[in-house]
């Protein structure tokens, strides 16, 4: 018996980026733009002493930045433009299922979540990855 079509492809611990970058909440703003740049990452988690808290990417972070030129917008803390309560994917997901809330929700990645622990990251890039192994065997 075949196995269910969300279970083909693997889960989300397959293809999810492990130890993401992470920042705390009073991170000022030009720290966490520094970071992105220098790690060529689209993402950070915003955690509150061990507690996930929310989610920064790229785009928020730029767009904060160019809205204003001064050094005290730079100064601002991450945690005042994070969103809050990121949705989350458990490890054991199946990628399909994963692909599927971040087209849906609009978002560009999910925090891992295995219980309160936060194991990686899964983001669009890793989305494409996992669908494009799905489809290259199909072409040999």
């Amino acid at each position: 018996m075949p196995a269910p079509p969300e279970d083909r492809f693997g889960t989300v611990r397959n293809w999810m980026t492990r130890a993401p970058a992470t920042v705390g909440e009073e991170c000022p703003l030009a720290t966490a733009l520094d970071r992105m740049r220098a790690g060529e990452i689209r993402h950070l988690l915003v955690h509150d002493g061990e507690r996930l808290s929310g989610i920064v990417s790229n785009r928020d972070v730029r767009r904060l930045a160019m809205t204003a030129a001064g050094a005290p917008l730079l100064a601002t803390p991450i945690g005042r433009i994070m969103t809050e309560n990121p949705v989350t994917v458990a490890p054991e997901e199946a990628v399909t299922v994963a692909a599927r809330l971040l087209l849906e929700l609009k978002i560009g990645a999910l925090p891992v979540r295995d219980g309160e622990d936060i194991v990686g990251i899964f983001t669009t890039s890793d989305a494409l990855e996992a669908l494009l192994a799905m489809l290259e065997p199909a072409r040999a």
